[in-house]
């Protein structure tokens, strides 16, 4: 594999599939560390988006992307974010899986933001509100806190307060470009406040060039019910994934 910084020499292959990429992309708009593993600097046929802790693989040739694949550095745990599953099979037929989440991929054509779904006075989210949202966060941890700093200080939010102004439903921008963090608490629920603050977030997206999409667990019915009844449309299924480090 090489390593290149030039998005331009991935755009064909982007413009294959705007939404199984969708998470590359953003990736690269939001994240100020990243690196493009191609097979081929002229003319790739594969690339592995790598930021962070994060991989996400994409190609035209399967062959091309088994190979590198199996060229990551498997001696450390590797990552994937929202890989499509065909992906996520290729590499479960190769190594061990550490853990696994699967997801649905559901995108929002602009055509259809309704604006007409925000029932309720919507705004952003600030720095004061980090602990609140972190209290919340189904995957609260040692790290957590920082990171959704991080959302909140970089990239777009929406939320409903109440009198007191504090956020009673929220949702954020990650750094993939995914709608999430969403949460309404349970005493507020019920009042369509998660339409309003997803729609809201949704029109933010498009405002600023981009898709809005989420990434929604296979059997969190909730949140694919309320992304059906925005509009959005279900791509396929997609893994967050990590691998065994090898001995």
């Amino acid at each position: 594999m090489e390593k290149i910084k030039d998005k331009k020499v991935i755009e064909k292959l982007i413009n294959i599939d705007k939404i199984g990429t969708l998470n590359a992309v953003n990736t690269m708009k939001y994240e100020k560390e990243w690196d493009i593993y191609v097979d081929n600097k002229v003319n790739p046929k594969g690339f592995v988006v790598n930021s962070r802790m994060w991989n996400i693989p994409f190609g035209e040739d399967d062959d091309v992307i088994i190979s590198m694949l199996k060229g990551l550095d498997y001696s450390k745990e590797q990552n994937f974010a929202g890989v499509l599953k065909k992906y996520y099979d290729m590499v479960k037929d190769m190594k061990e899986i550490a853990w696994e989440e699967h997801c649905y991929l559901y995108y929002l054509d602009k055509e259809n933001l309704d604006l007409d779904n925000i029932n309720h006075e919507v705004g952003s989210l600030d720095v004061q509100h980090v602990e609140i949202l972190d209290k919340y966060y189904t995957y609260k941890d040692d790290e957590s806190y920082n990171y959704i700093k991080e959302c909140i200080e970089t990239r777009p939010s929406s939320a409903v307060f109440d009198e007191n102004g504090e956020p009673i439903s929220w949702c954020v921008l990650r750094e993939d470009g995914t709608m999430g963090i969403m949460y309404t608490k349970k005493e507020h629920r019920g009042k369509g406040l998660a339409i309003s603050v997803s729609v809201d977030l949704a029109k933010k997206v498009i405002d600023n060039g981009g898709v809005p999409y989420v990434h929604i667990v296979t059997d969190n019915n909730p949140s694919i019910n309320l992304a059906e009844t925005l509009g959005f449309k279900k791509y396929g299924e997609i893994v967050w994934f990590g691998v065994k480090a090898e001995k």
